[in-house]
């Protein structure tokens, strides 16, 4: 048993060998179904993978850094199925768009082969695709299967009425590019999960030193009828108001975080994004980006942009674009001009309106609009960047002062205890 707990990193590095030389030799198609061969070593592969990653688990339950590393782990495990399943669906509007265009049958089993669509986006996309081969429209389709495309497609698919601008809305929603905002992102992840790991370690920590050391601190000075420093007087109160009033909250929110991200973490991993609503607040601007790319499919297609609006107010999968758009498209239904529309609901600034009508004029909208989309992903990058940059190390300075304080606290009574008995 020494051995495996010695050695696992190199089953981890055999497992991973073994994957890697199937898939240099079958090629991206795979092989073919019920392959013995091919079965034997995928099963060896994550053998030696589950055994390596055996003792890394079991030091998560006994030991500090094992909890580190293993939470580090499940979040970058959950970041790459999330960012699969997202490319998964972006390649799959590209190839919807080329079919439906060439009026092709949809047959994703003999397009991507066994190895390129698996899990809960394959699935769905066989679905949607069987669907499709049925007859069933393509909006209605989707609708049905929404998880076989990114959630934005059924918006993307109010951009018109035709088949051409269906496929032309979701030819431009398989270009919109999420690699800067997902690098952001990111880091902005793993610097949060890194605060709250090292958050609770230090809550643990302290907390044994307020119950167990601060009180013996005391004890000791009073034995020897001395007067504790103002700053360790300081940390006795704060720790008697811990122990008395705060022990107990703190020991349940803390429990509170751990079960909320444990069950956030299995909702992603379960393809259900239960912090959508939050994001769409926190990057509303973002989700008008979308809107602004599905006006300029619509007017490249000619398509009527009152009725497209009325579409999106009601087929936008966000409450708050619902609540956003709906003032725009009552206003267009009742005759009014359609940029002034987008500027009383905010959806567009007054510059940026004066520039749709400058391009209107000039007949070169869907440029406009869309220079308009990249700029507010760029806004959007820069103000998360410019918080994790920002509030990072704040909160690491406020972590270090916390901890300071009490390491001062606790170091000066031991001076002045040395100084008097000296004497």
């Amino acid at each position: 048993m020494a051995w495996l707990l010695i050695s696992w990193p190199t089953l981890i590095l055999l497992g991973l060998g073994l994957r890697m030389s199937l898939r240099l030799t079958y090629g991206p198609r795979g092989a073919d179904p019920n392959d013995p061969v091919h079965d034997f070593l995928m099963i060896t592969s994550w053998v030696l993978i589950v055994l390596g990653l055996a003792p890394m688990i079991i030091g998560g339950i006994f030991s500090i850094f094992g909890v580190i590393i293993v939470v580090l782990l499940a979040m970058t495990l959950i970041e790459v199925i999330t960012q699969r399943r997202a490319a998964q669906r972006r390649s799959l509007c590209a190839l919807i768009a080329v079919l439906i265009e060439r009026k092709q049958r949809l047959d994703l089993s003999a397009l991507l082969g066994t190895e390129s669509m698996r899990g809960r986006v394959g699935r769905q996309a066989n679905r949607l695709f069987n669907a499709l081969n049925k007859g069933m429209p393509l909006v209605a389709a989707v609708r049905k299967y929404p998880r076989a495309l990114p959630y934005e497609a059924i918006a993307y698919l109010a951009a018109g009425e035709t088949i051409h601008s269906e496929a032309a809305a979701l030819r431009e929603l398989s270009r919109t590019d999420h690699s800067e905002l997902t690098t952001v992102w990111r880091a902005c992840v793993d610097r949060i999960t890194y605060l709250i790991v090292v958050t609770c370690f230090m809550i643990l920590v302290m907390a044994f030193i307020m119950i167990k050391i601060v009180p013996a601190f005391r004890d000791i000075f009073r034995e020897f009828s001395l007067q504790l420093p103002p700053l360790t007087e300081l940390a006795v109160v704060f720790s008697t108001y811990f122990v008395n009033d705060l022990a107990l909250p703190v020991v349940i929110g803390v429990g509170l975080l751990v079960l909320a991200a444990s069950a956030t973490a299995a909702f992603y991993l379960f393809d259900v994004p239960i912090l959508r609503p939050i994001s769409d607040r926190l990057f509303r601007g973002r989700r008008l980006a979308n809107i602004l790319r599905i006006l300029a499919v619509a007017t490249e297609e000619r398509q009527p942009i009152a009725n497209v609006l009325s579409r999106l107010a009601q087929e936008y999968p966000s409450g708050t674009i619902h609540r956003q758009l709906a003032p725009a498209a009552a206003a267009l239904q009742g005759g009014g001009d359609w940029i002034d529309a987008l500027a009383r609901a905010r959806v567009v600034r007054p510059a940026e309106a004066a520039l749709l009508k400058t391009a209107e004029k000039t007949r070169n909208l869907p440029w406009a609009l869309r220079q308009i989309a990249t700029r507010r992903d760029r806004s959007a990058i820069y103000r998360l960047s410019a918080v994790v940059q920002v509030g990072y190390p704040m909160l690491i300075l406020l972590l270090g002062s916390f901890v300071g304080f009490f390491v001062v606290s606790m170091f000066i009574p031991i001076v002045h205890l040395i100084d008097a008995m000296s004497k």
